[in-house]
């Protein structure tokens, strides 16, 4: 499996997350629209994760499945904690008392598992569409 050079989609999807940003930074305690602006966010991250590290690598179907599940983890357990990181930041800039319930904050936190487990199907159920999607090696 060759890995691309680039990313596809990349400068159209960050220009997606600015949008998002600033929308974001806008609402009060808007739980959705955090929970889309970290997964957006962890997406981005692990892109240019992968670019940086595999990019124009061809690597075998096993180490392609392996590093699509570990991507997905990462994505899952990334998005849970930038979400819990974005709550504290949001917290933080509108400095007139929470902006999160606690019931919001531990809703999120009993989510950990389930979106590491999520992101472990997804990453491994991406990388083999993508591998079926690929031409055969030559």
């Amino acid at each position: 499996m060759k890995i691309p050079e680039r990313v596809p989609r990349l400068r159209w999807f960050t220009l997606v997350w600015i949008v998002c940003a600033l929308v974001w930074v806008t609402l009060e305690g808007d739980l959705p629209l955090t929970l889309l602006f970290a997964v957006l966010t962890a997406i981005l991250m692990l892109a240019a994760i992968v670019r940086k590290s595999l990019a124009g690598r061809t690597v075998s179907l096993t180490i392609w499945l392996l590093a699509t599940a570990v991507s997905g983890v990462l994505l899952g357990l990334g998005s849970a904690l930038l979400i819990l990181f974005l709550m504290a930041i949001k917290t933080g800039l509108h400095a007139h008392g929470p902006e999160f319930s606690t019931v919001e904050v531990s809703w999120v936190l009993q989510q950990i598992p389930l979106c590491a487990a999520v992101g472990l199907v997804g990453g491994l159920g991406a990388g083999l569409l993508f591998r079926w999607a690929s031409p055969p090696p030559v």
